[in-house]
Parts: C-alpha cells; sequence; structure tokens
C-alpha cells in the first residue's frame, strides 16, 4: 500500500500519545499504555488480547486474519528506560515536535516502533483488504529488562502459528536479521582490609580490579570482526570498591556487558575474562571470582530462508541486499528459541537515541519504516 501523509501524520500522533503515557521500568506499569492501545485498535476494529504478566503490567496481542494459514508477527515493547528530566532540555514526556523530530522518552526506543506497527494495522483494516497471511500484533511488557512480557507471549499460544517476527526496533535504517548475544559477568576480587594510614598492613581489592579491567578493554579491542556479524563489544558497566576512604578495600566487584557474534566469541569473552582475573588476582595475592548473571547466544536468521529473503527485499528496495545482526538485543531472545522462527529487525530511529536524555525519532524514519513493512506484508 502506499504511504501517503495522512498514515505518517497518524502515527506521529500516536507516537506522541504514547511517549505521554508514562511505562518506565522498573516498574513499568504498562498497563496504562496497553489501556491505550487496546482502545485504538477496538476503535479501528481489531479485536485484541491481553497477556498478563504481574500487577500492573501486560502484553498486548492483536491479529488480522489473513487468506492463507501462519501468521506475520509484528512485535514491539511497550515499557522504556528511565529517565531523570533535570538532564533533558524537553521534558520527555512531553512528545514534543521540533521541526522532523518528536523528542521524549521512548521516542526511539520504541513507541514510534510500537505507533507505525498499529498504524500499519489500522490501514489494512481500513483499507478493506486481507493480506495473504495473518497479520499479528505482538506488543510486550518488560523488554527493558528481561524479557518476560516476549516470554509470557510466545507461552500464550496466540503467536504459535507465527512464520516470522518482525521487530520494530530502531535501527537507523539497517535490516537485520538477528543479533548478537546478551552476556553479563561479574568479577569479584577480595583482599584484606587495613586502616588507610597504614596500606602495607592490608591488601587492596581495588587495585588488581583495575587492572584487570584495564586488560580487559585492552584484549577487546583486539576481538576479531566477523563478516555479518560485526566484533563482540565489552562494556565495563559497573565498578565497585571498598567502603569508606579511611580503610584499605578488601572487596572489589566488576560487573560486565558483552555482546557476543558467535557461541566461539561466548567462549573466547568467558576465557579471557578467567585468564586475566586470575592474573591480575595472583599478581596483586587476592583472590579472583566471576558468576555469570546473564546469558543469551545470539540469533541469526538462515539468510537464504524464504521468509528472510522476502524481509530483505522489503528492507532493501531494490539495492544490494546485506545481510547482519543488531548489535544489541531485543524480544526474539524469548521468542525465538521458542517458536524456533525467523527474526527481522528494522524499525524508526537510531539506536544512538536509546537510553539517555534528548532522545529523538525523526517523523521521516517513520514514514521509511511504514514503507518497510508495508513492503512486507504486501508481498505475496
Amino acid at each position: 500500500m502506499d504511504i501517503d501523509d495522512r498514515m505518517v501524520t497518524e502515527a506521529v500522533a500516536l507516537t506522541q500519545a504514547l511517549v505521554r503515557i508514562p511505562s518506565m521500568n522498573p516498574p513499568g506499569d504498562e498497563d496504562a499504555v496497553a489501556d491505550f492501545v487496546q482502545d485504538v485498535l477496538q476503535k479501528a476494529g481489531i479485536t485484541s488480547t491481553r497477556v498478563p504478566l504481574a500487577k500492573g503490567r501486560s502484553s498486548v496481542v492483536a491479529r488480522i486474519p489473513g487468506r492463507n494459514p501462519g501468521a506475520l508477527v509484528l512485535c514491539g515493547h511497550l515499557d522504556t528506560v528511565r529517565a531523570d528530566a533535570r538532564q533533558w532540555s524537553h521534558d520527555p514526556f512531553a512528545a514534543k515536535l521540533v521541526d522532523d523530530r518528536i523528542y521524549g522518552l521512548g521516542a526511539a526506543d520504541m513507541k514510534s516502533g510500537v505507533a507505525v506497527i498499529i498504524q500499519t494495522a489500522r490501514e489494512i483494516v481500513h483499507r478493506g483488504g486481507t493480506p495473504e497471511h495473518d497479520i499479528v500484533l505482538a506488543l510486550t511488557a518488560d523488554e527493558e529488562h528481561s524479557y518476560r512480557g516476549a516470554a509470557t507471549v510466545a507461552e500464550s499460544g496466540l503467536i504459535d502459528d507465527a512464520q516470522f517476527l518482525f521487530i520494530t526496533e530502531p535501527t537507523g535504517g539497517q535490516g537485520y536479521v538477528g543479533q548478537k548475544g546478551e552476556l553479563w559477568v561479574e568479577a569479584t576480587f577480595t583482599g584484606t582490609a587495613a586502616h588507610g594510614a597504614v596500606p602495607e598492613l592490608g591488601i587492596s581489592a581495588i587495585l588488581p580490579a583495575a587492572r584487570f579491567v584495564v586488560a580487559l578493554q585492552q584484549e577487546a579491542e583486539n576481538w576479531q570482526v566477523v563478516p555479518g556479524r560485526g566484533r563482540s563489544s565489552l562494556n565495563i558497566g559497573e565498578f565497585h570498591g571498598g567502603v569508606q576512604v579511611n580503610i584499605v578495600p578488601a572487596g572489589a566487584r566488576v560487573r560486565i556487558d558483552s555482546r557476543t557474534v558467535s557461541p566461539a566469541a561466548h567462549d573466547e569473552v568467558l576465557g579471557t575474562i578467567e585468564r586475566l582475573g586470575n592474573e591480575a588476582a595472583q599478581a596483586a595475592s587476592t583472590r579472583f571470582f566471576m558468576k555469570i548473571l546473564n546469558d543469551k547466544g545470539p540469533i541469526v536468521s538462515d539468510p537464504t530462508d524464504t521468509w528472510t529473503q522476502r524481509f530483505l527485499r522489503a528492507v532493501h528496495a531494490g539495492k544490494e541486499v546485506t545481510s547482519e545482526i543488531a548489535p544489541y538485543s531485543t524480544d526474539a531472545v524469548s521468542i525465538v528459541p521458542r517458536l524456533n522462527v525467523p527474526v527481522g529487525i528494522y524499525g524508526p530511529g537510531s539506536i544512538a537515541q536509546a537510553h539517555q536524555p534528548d532522545e529523538y525519532v525523526k517523523i521521516e524514519s517513520m514514514r521509511e519504516a511504514l514503507m518497510v513493512i508495508s513492503r512486507f506484508v504486501g508481498e505475496g
């Protein structure tokens, strides 16, 4: 279907309305957004189902019947990260429109993505056509924390006939056919406390921890790039040590976030952390322990799969087709392993805008996302 200015204007209004409903996670409280979404869908003649997660939290699943068996699942999440309004130039919940941008918490990640899904569904019904396959909307809770909303949707039986999972996370114009793995590790160093005036009587745990993170970062910079998947990434997300300034710190804790490109890279990351941690601890006469906090493997769709090829054609529209995976994780981790379906990730906005003050989405990127989704659901 052609994407006209009316469709874009309505999608912009939807995005603004969604941004104005707070759904920061924690605590989430996605029910307020879910209420709004269900009301919009009902007015468009689309029946939806609530999938509960916890008190005040639920996901929404809706379906438009198609001509043939099997469903194309359009997926987005209703929650956002938290925000400190004092760090913003614009009210994070005002959804202010400035030139070609909507500013607000979740504007890119990913209430604009939810808006283009809903707008696509409304337009299908409005134009009176019957899609080739059922079009299913899966709008989830708790993506920003642990993907539990997507898990309950996958377990509900409501999308068991899925043929393809289309996630509208912000991709900056890229089309991804998978995502890196998500590996979080906690590294702990233990030393011996002493009075800060006589540090030679103790053993600092902070010093080996500091040497460890520097060495780890240096090794990560040399990790190999895998064609179509990129390089495994490393983020030293947390560093904690000591209890007060006049005590030699007996403990230090480091939390690491690595996004891995393959099972082999996953093992390399764990092996590097263990080796460098033990080396730093032994050199300082401290002890080292490591614990895996989160371990989700990479997801990569078969690039020769019929649905994956259809997704790539929709994204590239006659241009050279490339197959890449997203550098971040999505609800696919809770859906793809259970249903064994290929996944494509494409949506308005850029991940560079996510999780930071003055987040925004460009309206033109919303128009482009509507065009891509339209091409995908309309082919066949």
